[in-house]
C-alpha cells in the first residue's frame, strides 16, 4: 500500500488548523483573557507563539515530513532509543481521545435539544441532571446517560467513516469541518456585537491592563495555552507532517497554522465577551457574575444567553453547537490518526479499514466510562493529569531530544532546505533552552501544587486510578506496543 498524502499544501494547513483549533479555543482562551488582563493576555499569547509554539510545531511537522513516518518510527529513525518516546506520545493521545469524545457526545445531544431550546430557563439543571445525569461523586458510578451514549455512538461512527480510508477520506471531510467554524464564528460575531451591552463585554477583551504583565501566572497561562492549543506533544503534528510530500514547504505553512489557530481564539473571544456583556446587561449584574470557564461556558452560559436573545433563538442554538462540533471533530481526527498511523506504518500490508477498526474499538469502549453518571468527574481528573503531566512530559522530552540528544542538526537542515524562511541560532535557543526551561518549570510547579492540595479535593484513589495510572501506564503500554510490532514489515 502506498502511503497516503495530503492533496496539497492548503489541505494540510486546513487539517493542522482544524487539529489545533479545538473546543479549548472557545471556552479556555476567552476565560483566561478575562482573568489575566484582557488584551495583555492576548499579547502574552503572541509572545508565547513566537518563543515556543512555532519552533516546536516546526520541529514536529518537520520530523514527520523528513521521515515520512508517525511518531514511533520517525523518532526511531532519528535515534533508535527515541522510539519509546514516540510510543509514549501517541499512547497519551489515545487516552485523551477517550474522554475528548465524551465532550463531542455532549455537543451531539445539544444539537437535538437546540431545535426546541429544551433547557428552558434552567440550562444548568438541564446539563447536569438531564444530559450528564451527574452522580454525587466519582465513587458513585451511576447508570449510563443515554443521551450521551447515543451521542457517543453517533460521533464515533462519524469519526470512523471519516478516517477509514486514511488521509484521502479525511481530506474531503476537513474541507468542511475546518472551514465551517470560521463561517459560523463570523455569523455569531455579527449577532453578538449587535446585542445591547455587548460593548461592555468587548472592552474587557480588547482594552489591556498592562499591569497584568507583571503577574507570573499570566505568562504561565499564556505559554500553557499555546502549548496545548497548537496540539503539541501528542504525536498529532508528527503524523500530519508525515502525510506531506517530503520536499514540500514547512516554515511558512506552520506559521499559517499558528495564525489560523490564533484567529479562532480571537473570534471566539469576541463572541464570548459580546454575549457575556449582553447577559450582564439583561440581568442587571456585573459581568464577573456571568463569566465561567470550562464546560459550563459552552453548555450552561451560552444556552442561557441564547434563551435571553430577542430573536432567532433556535437557529442561533443549532449554529452554535454545530460550530462546537466542527471545532472538536478535527482535533479528534488528528488524535486518532496519530495513534493509528503508528500501526499503519508497522503493518503496511494490512488494510487501513481493518487497522482503523482495531484501533477505534478499544478506545470507543474506554470512552463509555465517561458516559456514566460519574463521567464528568472522571473526565476532569483524566484531563488534568494527562495534559499537565503526560503532555508536558512529552513536550519536555521532545525538546531535550532535539536540542541535546541528537548529534547533528539534520532536522533543522532538512527544514531549512525545503523552507523559504530559514532557522538559525533561534532554533537552538528555543529547542535547547526556552522550551525545556518553561516546560520543566511548569511540570515542577504542577507537582508542588499537587502535593500542597490534591486536585479539586478528589479522593486519593480517584486521582491515582483515573489520573496518575493513565500517565505512568502510557510509556509501559508504548513499550509493549513496540515489542509486539517491532518485527512487523515496516518500511
Amino acid at each position: 500500500m502506498s502511503r497516503g498524502q495530503w492533496p496539497n499544501r492548503f489541505i494540510f494547513i486546513l487539517a493542522a488548523v482544524g487539529s489545533a483549533a479545538g473546543i479549548g479555543n472557545l471556552w479556555r482562551f476567552p476565560y483566561l483573557a478575562y482573568e489575566y488582563g484582557g488584551a495583555a493576555f492576548v499579547f502574552a499569547v503572541v509572545v508565547a507563539n513566537l518563543l515556543i509554539g512555532i519552533p516546536l510545531l516546526a520541529a514536529e511537522v518537520g520530523l514527520g515530513q523528513m521521515q515520512q513516518k508517525a511518531a514511533p518510527d520517525a523518532w526511531k529513525q532519528m535515534k533508535n532509543g527515541l522510539k519509546y518516546l514516540g510510543w509514549f506520545t501517541v499512547t497519551i493521545g489515545f487516552f485523551v481521545l477517550a474522554y475528548y469524545m465524551a465532550v463531542l457526545a455532549w455537543g451531539v445531544a445539544y444539537i437535538g435539544s437546540s431545535f426546541t431550546l429544551a433547557w428552558g430557563d434552567d440550562p444548568s439543571g438541564y446539563f447536569f441532571d438531564e444530559i450528564l445525569q451527574l452522580s454525587d461523586g466519582p465513587e458513585t458510578l451511576g447508570g449510563f446517560s443515554w443521551p450521551v451514549v447515543i451521542g457517543m455512538c453517533a460521533i464515533w461512527g462519524f469519526l470512523y467513516f471519516s478516517v477509514w480510508k486514511g488521509v484521502e477520506s479525511v481530506s474531503k471531510v476537513i474541507l468542511w469541518t475546518a472551514t465551517l467554524p470560521f463561517v459560523i464564528l463570523a455569523l455569531l460575531i455579527v449577532r453578538a456585537v449587535s446585542l445591547e451591552g455587548a460593548m461592555d463585554g468587548l472592552r474587557l477583551f480588547f482594552v489591556p491592563d498592562w499591569s497584568a504583565l507583571a503577574n507570573p501566572k499570566l505568562w504561565m497561562a499564556a505559554f500553557s495555552q499555546v502549548f496545548f492549543s497548537l496540539s503539541l506533544a501528542g504525536g498529532l503534528m508528527i503524523a500530519y507532517g508525515s502525510f506531506k510530500v517530503r520536499g514540500s514547504e514547512i516554515t511558512k505553512s506552520i506559521v499559517w497554522v499558528a495564525i489560523g489557530n490564533f484567529s479562532v481564539s480571537i473570534m471566539s473571544g469576541v463572541v464570548v465577551f459580546g454575549t457575556l456583556g449582553y447577559m450582564a446587561f439583561t440581568q442587571g449584574v456585573p459581568i464577573a457574575e456571568v463569566v465561567q470557564g470550562g464546560p459550563s461556558l459552552a453548555f450552561v452560559t451560552f444556552p442561557m444567553a441564547i434563551t435571553l436573545m430577542p430573536a432567532w433563538n433556535e437557529i442561533i442554538a443549532v449554529v452554535f453547537f454545530l460550530m462546537l462540533l466542527t471545532l472538536g471533530i478535527d482535533s479528534a481526527f488528528s488524535i486518532f490518526e496519530a495513534f493509528a498511523t503508528a500501526f499503519k506504518d508497522r503493518f503496511p500490508n494490512v488494510s487501513v479499514k481493518k487497522i482503523t477498526l482495531i484501533i477505534a474499538s478499544p478506545c470507543a469502549l474506554l470512552s463509555l466510562l465517561f458516559t456514566s453518571g460519574a463521567g464528568l468527574y472522571y473526565l476532569d481528573i483524566a484531563d488534568h493529569f494527562l495534559v499537565n503531566y503526560g503532555m508536558v512530559s512529552v513536550g519536555l522530552l521532545e525538546a531535550v531530544a532535539i536540542g541535546w540528544l541528537l548529534k547533528s542538526d539534520s532536522l533543522k537542515h532538512f527544514i531549512n532546505e525545503v523552507s523559504e524562511w530559514k532557522w538559525g541560532a533561534y532554533w537552538d535557543l528555543t529547542l535547547k533552552f526556552l522550551i525545556p526551561g518553561f516546560l520543566g518549570y511548569l511540570l515542577l510547579y504542577n507537582l508542588i501544587d499537587e502535593f500542597r492540595e490534591p486536585y479539586e479535593g478528589y479522593a486519593p484513589w480517584a486521582l491515582i486510578c483515573l489520573g496518575v495510572f493513565p500517565v505512568i501506564s502510557a510509556p509501559v503500554i508504548g513499550a509493549i506496543a513496540e515489542k509486539l510490532t517491532d518485527r512487523a514489515p515496516s518500511r
